[in-house]
């Protein structure tokens, strides 16, 4: 804070003579307000610069806040009026109107960032200095042209006319591409997110489910605990670790299936039928996570709400193309609610996020036999 006075102090007193002897030069031209407007801005830092010599540090930071605001409006007051008052001298109106130009864009873009952080990058950070001059330069000559015109100034129209609107052109196609890239680069920031999201949400209850039944063989001292801890183990950090992965190899994510279903096989007392065949190249990389929510369907209404003959039939392949994964299983007609639920809802969000207009997701049901059919791309 000291540091930044120090220097304020010295600009103060570069800007004092500077701007008094400019003032009064001005009004011996018959810039009267412009030279009024430099005089009263070389007072405002002489009493500035009093203020931070007798003044304590809070006060001096209360004035540090609106101290810009204040330059910025004598900055716009002298290019205004100077602008004004320099008619019929072209160059001098100018100078005069870029530098009113290049104080609004400069507080267009200081109040664009006004809730970044003090230390985020600034504009030519962020546009490159290459593309920052560019769009300055074009600024700048928008505004010759527009003077030229405005004051029948010839030689610069002449010059400038021909070649304006290939500049235009450039500068329009320069900032559409930059506005696309930048669109498509949210877009994925923000598909990213909500993919993660949506993994988060996968199978919290079937882990809690399978705690408790954990903690039930180990009441009764069985022989099975050590193997569901082995497992649920295993399939915690399939979920956590591979599930952040954008691609796993198809034998995992089928070792992470069976890990499933042998947990849920430990579960009941019933005789339950599942059947898993996957004849499929498993080097092929799929998306983590991407059967699970329909197996768990299967077993959460189906299994769950027959007594016996309750089966599970499921059938992963591939060709050259798509990768093809189907699942059927019956249930009892009087619970009939296989389609609700967070779990699909997810994974149509997730479908939709990855393969967008590429993947195709079928539900059918015959009697008490309720089928679903995933394809998605290789």
């Amino acid at each position: 804070m000291k540091q930044h006075i120090r220097q304020h102090n010295i600009l103060n007193l570069i800007i004092i003579p500077v701007a008094y002897v400019l003032g009064i030069f001005a009004k011996t031209k018959n810039y009267e307000v412009t030279g009024t407007v430099l005089i009263i801005a070389a007072s405002y830092f002489i009493v500035s610069l009093i203020f931070f010599k007798t003044n304590t540090l809070p006060e001096t930071s209360k004035w540090l806040k609106y101290d810009r605001k204040i330059l910025f409006g004598f900055a716009s007051l002298l290019s205004f009026f100077g602008m004004i008052e320099s008619r019929p001298n072209f160059i001098l109106i100018l100078v005069f109107a870029e530098l009113l130009v290049f104080l609004y864009v400069y507080a267009y873009f200081a109040f664009r960032n006004r809730n970044k952080p003090a230390n985020s990058e600034n504009i030519i950070q962020k546009w490159g200095i290459i593309r920052f001059c560019f769009r300055m330069f074009f600024i700048a000559v928008t505004v010759l042209l527009l003077l030229s015109v405005f004051n029948e100034y010839s030689p610069s129209s002449k010059y400038l006319d021909p070649y304006y609107f290939i500049l235009l052109f450039v500068f329009l196609t320069e900032w559409l591409i930059s506005h696309i890239t930048n669109t498509v680069r949210l877009k994925n920031e923000q598909t990213q997110a909500e993919l993660l999201h949506l993994r988060s949400q996968l199978n919290p209850h079937f882990f809690f489910n399978t705690l408790n039944n954990l903690y039930a063989l180990t009441i009764k001292n069985s022989k099975q605990a050590p193997e569901v801890i082995l497992k649920l183990s295993e399939m915690m950090r399939y979920t956590i670790y591979e599930g952040e992965k954008s691609n796993v190899t198809i034998k995992d994510e089928i070792t992470y299936l069976e890990n499933y279903i042998e947990l849920h096989k430990i579960r009941y007392k019933k005789s339950v039928s599942i059947q898993f065949n996957h004849a499929i190249d498993e080097n092929l990389s799929i998306t983590p996570l991407l059967f699970i929510n329909l197996l768990e369907n299967a077993f959460k209404h189906g299994v769950d709400t027959l007594t016996e003959n309750a089966f599970i039939k499921m059938e992963l392949t591939n060709d050259a193309d798509f990768i093809y994964f189907s699942i059927e299983n019956n249930f009892d007609k009087k619970e009939n609610n296989q389609t609700k639920g967070i779990g699909l809802t997810n994974l149509k969000r997730r479908l939709s996020l990855l393969y967008p207009k590429t993947h195709q997701l079928e539900f059918t049901q015959q009697s008490d036999i309720y089928k679903v059919t995933l394809k998605v791309p290789v």
